[in-house]
């Protein structure tokens, strides 16, 4: 058996070979197209995580950010415009080559670094992370959170954008993926597989899971394919601030 850093490393090095096919998922292009019904879901989806960002964004206008597995850039693209400085950490520089190319923004700082290992440079108002939280091990959420909680600035604010459990998000030669078993097998255009962490959470149980690390949280699922929300450290001294309007430009 595989030990657990082993398992990460597999999961590392999964990440790595597979950058150049990532987007597919997410734009349902070649094993991941579904047929135009499951397609048209999963942009509606897409739709509403995008849209409940952009609407926290505007209220609370983080002037820092700090996005954790940045990856391709699906969503630093969106985060960049939006504040003012931003820290993107991923481990795979391959990743990180075609977020920089894809952004494009000169106030985004690309660190590489292995998350498990990972020690903020600095505090910040937001902390973001999408579809991560599910590849973090059961053994190791709640030092993941610890490492939260010093990234966060007094009055700051994680935002969570992650997988809910449906097939259809997978490519059609995956294996089925199992919501209790932690793991998921992944195939690459080239046949090679991988195994990786794969945690697949309902909406309150990983509320109560991230209050257990000092955090309040509100997670909410979509129709089918994700879930997304905030976490706020639940200690007052770390209460975030009341947001401020958005002034009419």
């Amino acid at each position: 058996m595989p030990t657990e850093r082993e398992i990460l490393d597999h999961q590392i090095a999964y990440y790595r070979a597979r950058a150049g096919e990532y987007d597919a998922w997410w734009f349902r292009q070649g094993r991941y197209d579904r047929g135009e019904a499951n397609n048209a879901a999963w942009r509606a989806d897409i739709a509403v995580v995008e849209r409940s960002l952009a609407d926290v964004l505007a209220r609370r206008r983080p002037a820092t950010l700090l996005e954790l597995a940045c990856g391709t850039g699906l969503f630093t693209r969106h985060l960049a415009p939006r504040v003012g400085a931003l820290t993107a950490v991923d481990a795979s520089s391959e990743v990180i080559a075609i977020n920089r190319a894809r952004v494009g923004a000169t106030n985004v700082d690309y660190v590489e670094a292995d998350l498990f290992a990972f020690d903020p440079p600095a505090r910040y108002d937001c902390v973001f992370m999408s579809f991560w939280l599910s590849h973090v091990p059961r053994s190791r959420f709640d030092a993941f959170w610890t490492m939260v909680r010093r990234a966060l600035a007094p009055g700051g604010f994680a935002w969570i954008i992650d997988s809910a459990h449906d097939p259809t998000s997978r490519a059609v030669d995956h294996p089925r993926p199992d919501a209790q078993a932690g793991m998921a097998t992944r195939r690459l255009d080239d046949g090679r597989e991988f195994r990786i962490v794969k945690l697949f959470y309902e909406a309150p149980e990983l509320e109560a899971r991230i209050a257990k690390c000092g955090f309040n949280a509100s997670i909410a699922r979509t129709t089918r394919y994700f879930l997304h929300g905030e976490a706020r450290p639940s200690n007052a001294a770390d209460a975030p601030a009341e947001p401020q309007s958005a002034s009419s430009e």
